[in-house]
């Protein structure tokens, strides 16, 4: 279907997104600060504009029709686009800015980084909000160059990218198992390592292990029998079975003495992997978005 919106119907777009995301006609006017009648009136215009009713009347407001649902994710995405050029053209003041910041980390992140992030946030911009989720993208180019999420905390990019990264701390990983295993003592050689059963941290996307062969060429051999969603998820189930994992020192500070694991050196090269803060180049200038690469770097320096 080829739609053709005239530039003054452009203010349509986020009267359109409000009413999705509100599902409510009266609360999409107060979220707009318009009348209700204006409203009703661009959403006339909107079903004239695609040919479909958009929206169904349920009891308690609005309901999207299957196109909708299909149109919201670029709506969405255009809106988002269009306010961060403007964001971006004026400069960012963080004392008074009620921004909300959308970032997804790896969970070792969410647990050791996070916190100080907020509380040094806190100090100098009290307004100022976060919003984390899990490193679970797909298309981590598009995710950012969309603005899903403003930045990404994950380990050093590989292969060509047009994504911006720099480093914010580096990890020692340690491989870990509980503290009465049967047949490890303090060391553990590489064929001990490749001969246990191992749960490793997922890339549930590409259904593979967080690191891999790619990054420590051994990895390729392990029996690898529970993919778990992150760090934390790991151990419990490491310190419970004779199952072992490698995991961020950072990680074994926070939580391995609760599960009663112990660490030990790994067996081979590539004990430190960097992790770093990772968005679209069209986000490099925007003051708002460089004074957060700046909070995350100062909190990351504060481990």
């Amino acid at each position: 279907m080829l739609v053709i919106m005239k530039s003054t119907e452009l203010n349509l777009i986020p009267i359109f997104v409000a009413i999705y995301e509100e599902k409510n006609l009266s609360k999409a006017a107060l979220r707009m600060n318009v009348s209700q009648p204006a409203v009703s009136k661009a959403l006339k215009r909107l079903r004239e504009i695609y040919n479909d009713p958009l929206f169904h009347r349920n009891t308690t407001g609005v309901e999207p029709t299957v196109f909708s649902s299909d149109i919201y994710p670029a709506m969405s995405a255009a809106l988002k686009n269009f306010t961060s050029t403007l964001s971006a053209s004026r400069e960012f003041d963080p004392k008074i800015s009620n921004r909300i910041f959308s970032i997804a980390v790896v969970s070792t992140v969410s647990y050791s980084l996070i916190p100080k992030l907020m509380k040094q946030i806190r100090l100098c911009a009290p307004n100022i909000s976060l919003e984390v989720h899990p490193q679970f993208t797909e298309d981590l180019e598009s995710d950012l160059r969309l603005q899903r999420y403003d930045l990404v905390i994950d380990m050093a990019l590989r292969g060509r990218t047009v994504l911006k990264s720099e480093v914010i701390y580096t990890e020692s990983l340690r491989v870990v198992c509980r503290e009465n295993h049967p047949r490890i003592g303090d060391s553990i050689s590489l064929a001990e390592f490749l001969s246990e059963e191992h749960v490793a941290a997922s890339r549930w996307h590409s259904r593979s292990s967080l690191l891999n062969a790619d990054d420590i060429s051994e990895l390729e051999a392990r029996n690898i029998v529970i993919r778990a969603a992150g760090a934390f998820e790991m151990m419990p189930i490491i310190g419970s079975t004779d199952m072992i994992g490698m995991l961020p020192q950072s990680a074994i500070d926070d939580l391995g003495s609760y599960y009663k694991l112990k660490a030990l050196d790994l067996p081979f090269e590539g004990q430190q992997h960097d992790l770093c803060t990772i968005w679209h180049p069209s986000r490099t200038a925007e003051s708002g978005h460089r004074w957060l690469r700046q909070q995350i770097k100062k909190a990351a320096l504060s481990e």
